[in-house]
């Protein structure tokens, strides 16, 4: 899990538009730029846009073979995503996150905020969440990228794309329990 804390979003919405500049006439209309998806070299440029903002990035990454099965895998999910923001609240006060509406049913999106909120360490930090459709959020589309990027790392020993943004990630945190 990943995120990309920046003091504005339409940095990363223009990282987009750029990126896709670059594509064709063939893929600049695709409804949402997926790292797993393109060609390494749009990855790599990708990522160089990115690592060029003011940003700062924020991860944590689970070993699933290293921790035992929770009966809901979902908690998998929440904890990951808890962590990352956990780590983003170690450096700052307020914090909008702005998270892919991946939930439909209100009670899932309600535990995800819920766990988020109980494993922010601060008891001052102002943390507020915001839903929305990645295909319409490109900012989502750029926190994606970062993901795989860490995922590429960890998963198959690729490290090219995470290095890209190395310079950039201010916390970063493995779970093998």
């Amino acid at each position: 899990m990943a995120g990309v804390v920046c003091d504005s979003l339409e940095p990363l919405r223009r990282v987009i538009t750029r990126t896709r500049k670059g594509l064709g006439k063939k893929l600049s209309n695709i409804p949402e730029l997926k790292a797993r998806h393109s060609e390494a070299k749009i990855t790599s440029r990708f990522l160089t846009y990115i690592a060029d903002l003011d940003i700062e990035i924020y991860a944590s990454v689970l070993d699933k073979r290293s921790v035992k099965t929770p009966e809901d895998t979902e908690e998998w999910y929440r904890r990951a995503y808890a962590e990352a923001v956990r780590l983003a609240t170690t450096q700052h006060a307020q914090i909008t996150v702005t998270m892919d509406n991946r939930y439909t049913k209100a009670a899932l999106r309600d535990k995800l905020t819920q766990q988020i909120a109980t494993q922010s360490q601060r008891s001052d930090t102002l943390l507020s969440f915001v839903y929305a459709d990645s295909r319409r959020e490109r900012a989502l589309q750029v926190a994606d990228v970062v993901a795989w990027s860490f995922f590429q790392k960890y998963e198959r020993g690729e490290e090219s794309f995470y290095d890209l943004i190395q310079h950039r990630i201010k916390g970063e945190s493995l779970f093998v329990r």
